[in-house]
């Protein structure tokens, strides 16, 4: 999807809005796997707004490249940040824009579904990772499609999901084909929303990827049928997201 052909990039910190709190728990949980003394530098591959770079930049002590394709998302990401450690850049990651070998870490969050050439990326990875470097990946795979809280509310959305998601195993073997190994991998319960009402206002401002290319009658049908349940759903809304970490050998 082209961000800057849509009004993605001005509902997206709204629309996807995750607390500083949790930001800092998921980068945690990989500096918990990798260290962080190791760290220097880090690309953030598909920044989108750079809602994680401040917190990679904070708990690995680093500088942090954000890399992303729409120039709107990377204009709003340099006006939300003035940290002198936070860079962005407008690149495909099929193009980083850094030397060989020259990157201790690569993060990507919710991106692999706007890969158009994953295989290409990977190969990005290792090409601009140093050796013994990491690549942290923080994404629903096509094995929890159905763990999606809207599917049944938008009746072409898992056809959407199941054909931008890429599995568990084949993201795996990418990375293995390359000279990656799986160093940990855990598969969490990731909330969205607190209660309903939450998560249908969220969806409403269309940042979601895959609700953003809905029809507009099945959109709204779809959000006034969520406010509906909102009546009688107080529980939180999440969905399952897979944590994973390669390291180069």
């Amino acid at each position: 999807m082209d961000y800057d052909q849509t009004t993605v990039p001005e509902s997206y910190d709204a629309g996807r809005e995750i607390s500083d709190d949790k930001k800092r728990e998921f980068i945690a949980r990989f500096a918990q796997t990798i260290g962080t003394d190791a760290v220097d530098k880090i690309i953030d591959l598909g920044c989108g707004t750079g809602r994680f770079s401040g917190a990679l930049a904070d708990i690995f002590d680093a500088n942090v490249l954000g890399v992303e394709p729409s120039s709107k998302m990377i204009e709003r990401a340099r006006a939300k940040h003035n940290d002198v450690r936070l860079r962005f850049h407008d690149a495909p990651g099929e193009a980083l824009p850094v030397d060989d070998s020259s990157v201790d870490m690569i993060f990507m969050s919710m991106v692999l579904h706007h890969l158009a050439a994953p295989q290409k990326v990977a190969l990005e990875c290792w090409r601009a990772l140093r050796s013994g470097g990491h690549v942290c990946i923080r994404n629903t795979v096509s094995d929890e499609v159905r763990s999606y809280p809207y599917l049944d509310v938008f009746p072409s959305i898992q056809a959407i999901i199941k054909r931008q998601l890429i599995s568990r195993e084949r993201l795996n073997g990418m990375f293995e084909e390359l000279g990656f190994r799986v160093l940990a991998g855990e598969t969490i319960w990731h909330e969205i929303a607190p209660n309903g009402h939450a998560f249908a206002e969220k969806i409403a401002l269309r940042a979601d990827s895959f609700v953003a290319q809905l029809p507009d009658r099945e959109f709204e049908a779809g959000v006034e049928a969520l406010r509906e349940r909102a009546l009688t759903a107080p529980e939180a809304v999440g969905l399952r997201v897979d944590l994973i970490v390669y390291e180069l050998e």
